[in-house]
């Protein structure tokens, strides 16, 4: 990730905030959590899927922003540092055991750009197309996972991607390739699955 100058780092909209928060000001430490634990959720809840977890683990990420903040340089804007730490706190989780989709838990498509527009049998196709989708994905390691998500069906670029996963653009393009080859192997035996990828990747063929 490249690092910020001077002029870019007072550019930074949570520069105060943060600047405050690590002279231990509890007040700007709150203030930036309000900020930023939406984004927060929606990342979590569209790499992850549904999860029971998932206030759990947006109280984690703040803990970790809490203790590592002291050490935080701002070399980066503090949201793409958080949305590292976001993406850390979503490996850890995909490397434990997981239960499957919560029914009741819809804030996977408020993660994903339009699914939840339409009318509401859209919003109920939607959710089985992302339920199908993350049951494939479960069984595809979390690195390739994450950017495929984050790339495929959160519309991120690839260098937005690297940024937040903290590799290089070419090893993102190498797992999203990955990831989408051992989707379209298992989507060979779930035409429905086929049909959800062309959906998320329309328009997605950056990667090639």
């Amino acid at each position: 990730m490249a690092r910020k100058t001077a002029d870019e780092r007072r550019q930074d909209p949570d520069r105060a905030l943060v600047l405050r928060a690590q002279e231990g000001d509890r007040d700007a430490l709150g203030e930036l959590f309000l900020r930023h634990a939406p984004a927060v959720r929606r990342l979590l809840a569209g790499t992850l899927g549904a999860t029971a977890e998932l206030d759990d683990l947006v109280q984690d990420v703040f803990v970790h922003v809490h203790r590592s903040l002291p050490s935080f340089r701002g070399d980066s804007l503090f949201s793409t540092w958080l949305h590292q730490v976001t993406i850390y706190a979503a490996y850890n989780h995909l490397r434990r055991p997981r239960r499957g989709w919560t029914t009741s838990d819809v804030e996977v498509l408020d993660a994903i750009p339009d699914a939840t527009s339409g009318t509401p049998h859209d919003r109920l196709v939607g959710q089985e197309a992302l339920r199908r989708l993350h049951a494939a994905l479960d069984r595809i390691k979390p690195k390739k996972r994450i950017a495929f998500l984050l790339f495929a069906a959160m519309g991120f670029s690839t260098q937005e991607v690297s940024e937040m996963v903290g590799a290089p653009v070419t090893t993102v393009k190498s797992r999203i390739w990955f990831a989408r080859r051992e989707l379209i192997r298992k989507a060979r035996q779930d035409p429905y699955l086929a049909a959800i990828l062309e959906d998320a990747e329309e328009g997605r063929h950056e990667p090639g």
